[in-house]
């Protein structure tokens, strides 16, 4: 064997040691999961049961059913508007802290990051007292005389899930943007501003553009997981609230009709498929898929 051939054999298992590991944790515990529930979703189900015989009743009645579209339209209704509400809020947020704030920034940071770390069905728990009829927000409001009854609308509704999401999921879009922001040299900007642009100019020309790739992250970490969230919306949504994770929860564990259950969740995969392809093409990232 040559020293030209045995360096190429120890590349090969070098990569082979690398990269089998987490191939074979991915198989087994997604691809392997994965398969069975696309086979389910094409057999014929009932009540606990199960008949392997192909259909596309599943999916049939899915798309024709006035409920799960609605589930399916409020889903997508909350989660855009919860990724607005967050790249709104992110953008002043991270812009401060990569350039106003070198004194205090692993303060903020851990501000930021520090909710985090308590368990999320706390903080569900904690905005569930806190939006009820007798809770701080209507008790705060009724006694400085704002208004003479609770406010209806602040829990079990689309602003309640909203607004628990936006508290979920706030770090998550601040961190990716704080780190593009960083990233921009104050040369730029300062250029930009010395040729006669004002700050719309430079933020829409050249803050945005560059930063995008933040966005581009906040948009995987955040708005994918938003679209199969069940927890807060069973909390605090109330029927206006439902999504679709609702109803995928509830055909496994209380309908028991695994069949429908897992071709909602493909529908909700493919859904989410498109809208990452979609995202990448125009990021110019395409060539990662």
């Amino acid at each position: 064997m040559t020293r030209r051939w045995r360096y190429v054999m120890s590349q090969y298992a070098a990569l082979a040691v690398n990269i089998l590991p987490p191939f074979l944790y991915l198989l087994v515990f997604f691809y392997v999961p994965m398969s069975i529930l696309l086979v389910m979703s094409f057999w014929k189900s009932g009540y606990m049961t199960l008949t392997p015989a192909f259909t596309f009743e599943n999916y049939r009645l899915f798309f024709t059913s006035p409920i799960y579209l609605r589930a399916l339209l409020n889903t997508f209704l909350i989660a855009t508007g919860t990724m607005l509400a967050l790249v709104v809020l992110s953008y002043p947020i991270a812009y401060y802290l990569a350039r106003f704030s070198p004194r205090h920034e692993r303060l903020i940071l851990f501000l930021i990051i520090i909710p985090v770390e308590i368990n999320f069905l706390i903080r569900i728990f904690a905005w569930k007292i806190a939006l009820g009829r007798n809770g701080i927000i209507n008790s705060a409001l009724m006694s400085l005389g704002v208004i003479d009854e609770p406010l209806s609308f602040l829990l079990y509704s689309k602003f309640a899930v909203a607004l628990v999401l936006v508290h979920e999921w706030l770090p998550y879009v601040v961190i990716p943007l704080y780190l593009a922001l960083k990233g921009i040299p104050q040369e730029i900007i300062d250029a930009a501003r010395s040729l006669g642009a004002n700050r719309w100019d430079v933020f829409w020309r050249i803050i945005f553009p560059l930063s995008a790739p933040g966005l581009f992250a906040s948009f995987v970490l955040v708005y994918i997981p938003m679209l199969g969230e069940f927890a807060v919306p069973t909390l605090v949504g109330g029927p206006s609230g439902y999504m679709l994770g609702n109803v995928i929860e509830s055909q496994f564990l209380s309908a028991g009709n695994w069949g429908l259950g897992s071709a909602i969740g493909f529908v909700l995969l493919t859904i989410i498929l498109i809208l990452v392809a979609l995202v990448l093409k125009v990021a110019g990232l395409e060539r990662m898929l």
